[in-house]
C-alpha cells in the first residue's frame, strides 16, 4: 500500500523508521493507535500539493496536521489561540 500510495518501499519505510528511532518527527512519541487490537505502523506524512514524503508521523499527529489543512498559518493560528488561553503555568 506505501508502495502505490507513495512510492515508498518497504525498505525505504524501515530506513525512515530506523533514522527517527521508531518515533513521531512531530511529538518524538512512538505509535500508540491500534487497530483490531495490533499496533499501528507510524504514518508516511506527504506534502498534498508535491506528492514527496516528508516524515512518519504518529496517528495523533497525522490526524491534527489534517484537520488543519497543512496549513502552517492555521497551526500558526491555533499556536496562538492556545497561548492566550493558557492557564498560567
Amino acid at each position: 500500500m506505501r508502495l502505490v500510495n507513495y512510492g515508498c518501499t518497504n525498505d525505504e519505510f524501515e530506513a525512515m523508521l530506523a533514522a527517527q528511532q521508531g518515533r513521531c518527527a512531530i511529538c518524538q512519541s512512538p505509535e500508540v493507535n491500534r487497530h483490531k487490537g495490533r499496533l499501528r505502523k507510524l504514518s508516511i506524512d506527504h506534502d498534498h500539493a508535491t506528492g514527496r514524503i516528508r516524515a512518519l508521523l504518529c496517528g495523533g499527529c497525522n490526524t491534527g496536521l489534517g484537520s488543519l489543512q497543512h496549513d502552517p498559518v492555521i497551526l500558526e493560528a491555533a499556536i496562538a489561540y492556545l497561548e492566550a488561553h493558557a492557564a498560567n503555568r
